[in-house]
């Protein structure tokens, strides 16, 4: 029998690329996004174009029970979760006061009590089989507070250390979660946040099947954590030894939008 891995947020962007990564190593998918008919139409491809079996379950994530109804219907359909991926997740950028609170306050729900909470369900049962692996998508904003991206930054950072306390936890286990910290990446995900034209995507912007190949090879491997490509290793080494006054100032720059 194929291993089976439960994706969030599968229709595009890294989420996308994680899919084909995993389906060309004939492991089985639950396919979870909140868009139906690109669900169907991914289903459809993985299966004709990998020999693999995909299972959809659509759902909006952001809502408080997401969670609770995703473990449910993976446990109606009779599937043990090998590979846990929780990559779901959008941006809100700009200053603080300037930016939406509604989509703020989604975006820790997703990012942080949805990841919490499915990370706890399926994590529960690979305990007791005393195998599987979890795999959860930080940032190079996991490292550093983030001028002109507050909110974001900090559910990674809580990404970032809730894994890497659990991976302490779970020693000797038989289970691992690791934690993937990209920087820019070329998808959807900017336009979306409306940051598409900040400096800091028109530079050394990393491809998602890059980040989805660094990702499943670093889970595979069971490391805690992994910073795909040269230019956000630097980024995050940096954040480390330059004053904060100055992290801060460039954080800004990168992020600001072009004037019109």
């Amino acid at each position: 029998m194929n291993k089976i891995a439960l994706i969030t947020g599968t229709t595009s962007g890294i989420g996308y690329a994680l899919c084909e990564k995993f389906a060309s190593e004939k492991i089985n998918l639950v396919l979870v996004s909140r868009n139906y008919e690109n669900l169907i139409k991914q289903q459809e491809h993985l299966q004709q174009n990998y020999e693999i079996k995909a299972w959809i379950i659509n759902q909006d994530l952001v809502l408080p029970e997401a969670a609770q109804i995703v473990y449910a219907k993976v446990r109606e359909m009779g599937l043990d979760i090998d590979y846990l991926v929780n990559n779901a997740g959008f941006n809100e950028a700009g200053k603080f006061l300037d930016t939406d609170i509604s989509k703020e306050i989604n975006m820790i729900q997703l990012h942080i009590t949805f990841v919490t909470e499915l990370t706890k369900l399926f994590l529960s049962d690979m305990a007791k089989r005393k195998s599987g692996k979890v795999l959860l998508i930080g940032s190079t904003g996991s490292f550093i507070p983030c001028p002109m991206d507050a909110v974001y930054a900090a559910t990674k950072a809580y990404t970032l250390f809730f894994s890497k306390a659990i991976m302490a936890e779970m020693k000797g286990t038989g289970v691992t979660i690791t934690t993937i910290c990209p920087g820019a990446t070329q998808t959807n995900f900017a336009l979306k946040a409306g940051i598409q034209d900040t400096l800091l995507f028109k530079m050394f912007v990393m491809k998602p099947e890059k980040v989805a190949n660094a990702g499943y090879k670093s889970m595979m491997r069971g490391r805690t954590k992994h910073i795909p490509g040269l230019y956000s290793k630097l980024l995050v080494i940096s954040s480390k030894i330059v004053p904060a006054s100055i992290i801060n100032f460039l954080t800004m720059v990168m992020l600001s939008k072009p004037p019109n």
